[in-house]
């Protein structure tokens, strides 16, 4: 009897450490862009619009959700990943945002290649896209458009964006990043816009 004994004590520590070391499933996240009916496509031109370059804080360069716990700490969500790299997923829905704010024939994102028509160019610095543990967004960005045909700056800003999430949820926060995403894209078609930029020539 002792032999099984010491075979079923084994087979349960196996269980149990078995069980111990399963780690919950990831759950996988993406940024939205505004819907077509309901982003108000503003009055204006028909361009070639370039989206970037897109500078991104190192921070945000992996694949969890960044949370900031404190004034100066991070924590990172491992079973709460982008799935796309977040610089990316950010240049994406800025790029559709401004393709249904704005009447662009088209916008193209950084690198696109010398041959490319570009009328605009619209670069981005962000230096912060984080939530706090209340769930509160917070955007930071700088940007400015460019003329491409004499390199002329055509308006700027920086501004920081928040938008709550409600909660402390995941999709709560993801859905509020995009909110912010949608705050920039406005402010930046809104100042191309009253730019009054001349349309490009015909294609």
């Amino acid at each position: 009897m002792r032999p099984i004994l010491h075979t079923l004590v084994a087979g349960l520590c196996l269980v149990l450490i078995s069980g111990c070391g399963v780690t919950k499933p990831s759950k996988y996240y993406l940024l939205t862009a505004v819907e077509q009916n309901s982003a108000g496509t503003l009055a204006g031109p028909e361009n070639v619009l370039g989206i970037g370059p897109l500078t991104f804080p190192a921070y945000l360069d992996r694949p969890q959700i960044a949370l900031r716990s404190g004034g100066n700490q991070l924590e990172y969500a491992e079973s709460h990943r982008w799935a796309e790299p977040l610089k990316a997923a950010f240049s994406h829905t800025l790029s559709e945002n401004l393709s249904i704010m704005l009447p662009v024939e088209r916008a193209v994102i950084y690198p696109w290649s010398r041959s490319t028509p570009l009328d605009y160019q619209v670069i981005i610095n962000v230096t912060r896209f984080d939530a706090d543990v209340s769930g509160t967004v917070i955007l930071t960005a700088d940007w400015e458009i460019i003329r491409s045909s004499d390199s002329k700056s055509m308006g700027q800003d920086k501004a920081t964006y928040s938008e709550a999430a409600g909660s402390s949820d995941y999709p709560a926060i993801v859905a509020a990043q995009s909110r912010a995403v949608e705050q920039l894209s406005r402010n930046i078609a809104t100042a191309i816009n009253s730019a009054g930029l001349p349309a490009g020539q015909p294609r």
